[in-house]
């Protein structure tokens, strides 16, 4: 007789979101920084989701606009933007830091959905749009963006 010894599977259980904010995010916010603040207050663990819709411009001179995904094929090199790593013209968030705060560390892409997991973060959640950091005067536009939380839904159970 073969004995067979449990292991340890995860479980995925659809999230409970909870919407903790609704709002506009502007392509050249009102205060002339670049930075937007969603929500106050956000602390893992738990699931983040952002969703956005509308359009937005990062150059009225160079683009009719472009959805919270950004321009696959602007002129502008995003490695000149405040997140190399996304598109120009995309929404991008961050946790953490001040309102005016430079480091790009921390940046995250956003686009149209994002859902991160958040272990050790904490503070406020920032928004922007990805555009040179010197660029943002040309802008014009908004999205409108929920943001949710959940509790972590990954749960160890024992299957024989």
């Amino acid at each position: 007789m073969t004995e067979t010894t449990p292991t340890q599977t995860p479980q995925i259980i659809k999230p409970n979101w909870t919407k903790i904010a609704e709002l506009q995010v502007s392509a050249q916010p009102s205060d002339g920084g670049i930075w937007q603040c969603a929500c106050q207050y956000v602390q893992g663990p738990a699931l983040l989701k952002i969703e956005a819709g509308g359009e937005w411009s990062y150059s009225t001179a160079l683009t009719k606009g472009c959805s919270p995904n950004g321009d696959l094929g602007s002129a502008l090199e995003p490695k000149n933007c405040v997140h190399e790593k996304s598109p120009v013209g995309a929404l991008i968030g961050r946790i953490g830091g001040g309102i005016s705060d430079k480091d790009a560390t921390s940046v995250f892409s956003v686009g149209t959905l994002c859902i991160r997991k958040l272990t050790t973060e904490v503070g406020p959640l920032f928004l922007a749009i990805n555009d040179m950091w010197n660029g943002f005067g040309d802008n014009n536009g908004s999205l409108t963006v929920t943001v949710s939380l959940a509790e972590d839904v990954v749960k160890r159970t024992t299957v024989a």
